[in-house]
């Protein structure tokens, strides 16, 4: 996922947001304006109701900030490095670099989040209770109620043993302590959030042909995000199984042609495109120092007739974009961050030396190495 705009830094934990928080945000805002506050609060200005609702949606979205802060933090405690966080439309992730290393780590970890929601929902419970006693008004007191009453639809969701929800993480991690196996442990706790992710989605289309609500609609969407999550987490572990223990030197192709960055396009093409058979090739600026990376389809974009006069370095991928490793870094940590923002590549330095480049057909050849490796012998025709 594109790790969005950054926009608080709370202990060292980078947190973002993606675009589609805002798409949540208006959707919460105007369930609040609209279904709540109007029973609970009737002759309410419109205007006051959406600025109430506004208030309750932010609310709201900080509540799932704490719950992914806490996931974070619990991680960083058990010596699980974060990347960050960034929220969106399902609520928010942790972007944990490397392994989860124990059973116990990942169980502690998933336990984190479901923890803090609960005491908010208590939080805003007692809130709601007190606000109720004193005779605040309406307002006040129906804002509070949601909040509670959300944070327990939140919780109870978020408990459920289905991967890779966190009650289904927390299976997983119980799983993995008993057999020993994360891979098998993987497997069976995914069977769970597959049918969790059915169950939903079946659940959505009868809402809407019966009552022909919007929430139908939602539920499917869940639904399928949840089942194509599952199946994604199961690929990963087979991944994860397949590479461990493998090092980023054993997959990248070693002494990768650097070019200049000044030289044009048409250059970049003639004598090294042609010449050579990659399909990326690190710039030097004139000091020497890596400062980017060109691809071929980055050359693509560039029109022929323009060829002649654009520099390798106006169509070069920044090195801040580009994710780099070690050639002693372990494959399974340097995945996670392979993605389009680098067409899929990682510069790999030694020191303050480039040694190597890492691509996903690199990574392929890898696996094939490693399942041919594994499979057993055929017994002659």
């Amino acid at each position: 996922m594109n790790q969005g705009i950054p926009i608080a830094r709370i202990a060292g934990i980078r947190i973002s947001a993606h675009w589609s928080v805002l798409v949540i945000g208006a959707i919460l805002a105007w369930g609040v304006a609209v279904g709540v506050i109007p029973p609970a609060a009737p002759g309410t200005p419109a205007l006051v109701a959406w600025l109430v609702g506004a208030g309750a949606a932010l609310l709201l979205i900080t509540s799932l900030t704490a719950h992914e802060l806490a996931h974070s933090l619990m991680a960083r405690q058990r010596g699980v490095a974060v990347e960050g966080i960034t929220l969106w439309v399902f609520g928010g992730v942790s972007h944990i670099k490397g392994d989860w290393g124990s059973a116990r780590t990942e169980i502690v970890v998933a336990v984190a989040g479901p923890a803090t929601t609960f005491v908010l929902a208590g939080l805003f419970y007692a809130i709601a209770a007190v606000l109720d006693a004193v005779g605040a008004p309406a307002l006040a007191v129906v804002v509070a109620w949601w909040l509670a009453m959300v944070n327990v639809t939140l919780l109870v969701f978020n408990i459920v043993p289905a991967f890779p929800l966190d009650g289904g993480r927390i299976l997983r991690g119980i799983l993995w302590a008993r057999r020993g196996d994360r891979a098998s442990a993987t497997t069976s706790a995914a069977v769970g959030g597959r049918v969790f992710a059915f169950f939903l989605m079946a659940a959505g289309v009868i809402d809407f042909l019966l009552v022909s609500d919007i929430g139908g609609i939602w539920l499917v969407f869940i639904g399928w995000f949840l089942e194509t999550a599952s199946r994604a987490e199961v690929q990963g572990e087979t991944v994860r199984h397949v590479l461990e223990g493998v090092t980023v030197s054993d997959v990248m192709s070693s002494n990768p042609v650097v070019v200049p960055g000044w030289i044009t396009v048409e250059l970049l093409v003639e004598q090294y495109a042609m010449r050579y058979h990659f399909t990326t090739f690190p710039i030097h600026d004139i000091a020497g120092r890596i400062e980017g990376l060109v691809t071929l389809r980055g050359m693509k974009r560039v029109p022929g007739p323009q060829r002649s006069r654009v520099p390798a370095a106006d169509i070069a991928m920044p090195l801040a974009q580009i994710p780099t490793a070690a050639p002693t870094d372990l494959l399974t940590d340097l995945l996670p961050k392979l993605g389009p923002q680098s067409d899929g590549r990682a510069l790999v330095f030694d020191g303050d030396q480039l040694v190597g480049i890492v691509s996903p057909s690199d990574v392929a050849r890898r696996m094939q190495v490693a399942e041919l490796r594994s499979e057993p012998p055929r017994a002659a025709a």
